[in-house]
């Protein structure tokens, strides 16, 4: 079958050549490979779940060529020239490839070193699990605080206050996650709090809130074995970075870098 379509393809092609008028002596002469055709029919026979007839060969074929078409002319007209989004897109294709060329083996005593040379990446921040009593603002929160705590005699019971959009109960969180629960800040409360003791009020950006800790966990730094996943990618991300950083280095030198006047 794939046979038969690149025959009829190369038939077909010679009429549409002939029909867009192109010279294939012509220094604008647009080619079209096989793969080109072969990777543009194996993606509409994958969408599709069958293979496209000849009218549907033509139409795939035509767009490729309108596409290139276009995409030159728009080059001669200098579309491309100050475009940041394709200045962009530019580099990131030339980033993927220099990467690739450049990415070495590397065994586990690299990851292990890498690893220990960057341990802050593979470490878990100090964690905090809590219940709180929430009371929205309002002038009279420090008469309901006072018979809050009164009735609560130190025990664990969160069925005071008003609904919390987040819930009553907190594992395992830490000061990150806090401040994105309670505000920016709110965290800096915790080092203060007694663990198994009614602490506060603090307020929040949502109101006022009683903090009960019930356990703290400490930082730590996670085992190799459980993180080796992401050591990998970090570490192979590294490696994509230095290779650009030499490749760069490499050809720098072929540039004369003149910088205007500017405040």
């Amino acid at each position: 079958m794939r046979k038969r379509l690149l025959i009829f393809f190369g038939v077909l092609l010679g009429c549409i050549v002939l029909f867009f008028g192109i010279n294939l002596s012509d220094k604008d002469t647009i080619y079209i490979s096989d793969s080109e055709v072969i990777n543009l029919l194996t993606i509409w026979e994958n969408q599709t779940g069958r293979a496209p007839n000849t009218n549907e060969i033509k139409m795939i074929v035509d767009s490729l060529i309108e596409e290139e078409i276009l995409y030159r002319e728009s080059l001669k007209l200098g579309l491309d020239k100050n475009d940041k989004i394709i200045k962009r897109r530019l580099i990131q294709k030339l980033e993927f490839f220099k990467e690739g060329e450049f990415i070495e083996n590397f065994d586990e005593k690299d990851l292990i070193d890498f690893y220990q040379e960057n341990l802050d990446l593979y470490k878990k921040n100090k964690g905090y699990s809590f219940q709180h009593i929430f009371l929205s603002k309002s002038e009279d929160n420090g008469e309901r605080i006072n018979l809050i705590l009164k009735n609560l005699r130190g025990n664990l019971d969160n069925s005071y206050g008003d609904p919390f959009i987040l819930g009553n109960s907190f594992v395992e969180r830490n000061f990150l996650e806090i401040d994105s629960d309670f505000g920016k800040g709110f965290s800096s409360n915790f080092d203060t709090i007694v663990k198994n003791k009614w602490s506060g009020p603090f307020e929040s950006i949502y109101g006022d809130h009683l903090i009960f800790i019930l356990e703290v966990f400490p930082e730590e730094i996670l085992p190799f074995e459980e993180v080796k996943q992401s050591v990998i990618k970090n570490y192979n991300n590294s490696l994509k970075e230095e290779a650009m950083k030499r490749y760069i280095y490499s050809v720098k030198n072929k540039y004369d870098v003149i910088i205007g006047e500017y405040r």
